[in-house]
């Protein structure tokens, strides 16, 4: 008997792949197109193959032109559309990629608020887990945080789902020679 006593585990589940039990059936990926956002693709990736999962992506085609939501002004209906045609292609481009390595895949654009759309997505497609990308925190970025706030940092903070928080590679460092 365990020291923590009778531990029950719940019912199994049946394999989702050769080899093992699925953990996840579906994650959620929220992209927006910058380096920040792709370093949680692979990490994803990975884990959808290891357990059979469908792998959601998603981005935000905001409705505000404001970066604070205190000076928020609604953008025009065509930008918005625009905006989420923009982001459509560029999700499936990267759907495409997932694809080949013999992932499943599917897309939706959000509107509105990132933070708020991808929670409510969350729900809505009732994901396992989220995936998603965060910036690895520099000198004076909670100035950056302050300002615009987080979105992994809010999504994190706000769902009782399970979250993980993906960090950009470091950038490179160049180190300087110095003549004597």
């Amino acid at each position: 008997m365990s020291p923590l006593g009778d531990i029950r585990m719940g019912k199994k589940e049946e394999p989702r792949r050769k080899g093992g039990w699925a953990m996840y059936s579906k994650i959620l990926v929220p992209l927006d197109g910058s380096h920040v956002s792709e370093s949680a693709i692979g990490f994803a990736q990975d884990l959808a193959m290891e357990s059979g999962a469908e792998i959601v992506l998603v981005t935000a085609a905001q409705d505000s032109l404001a970066i604070v939501p205190e000076a928020r002004i609604h953008a025009p209906a065509s930008q918005v559309y625009e905006s989420a045609i923009r982001g459509m292609t560029y999700l499936q481009k990267v759907a495409v990629q997932l694809r080949r390595n013999g992932g499943r895949v599917h897309c939706d654009v959000l509107e509105g608020d990132p933070a708020s759309a991808i929670l409510k997505c969350a729900q809505r497609e009732n994901v396992d887990l989220i995936v998603i990308g965060t910036h690895r925190r520099y000198p004076l970025s909670w100035l950056s945080r302050m300002l615009k706030g987080s979105v992994a940092g809010t999504v994190a903070y706000s769902t009782h789902r399970p979250v993980i928080l993906v960090k950009e590679e470091p950038p490179e460092r160049k180190e300087m020679a110095i003549a004597a």
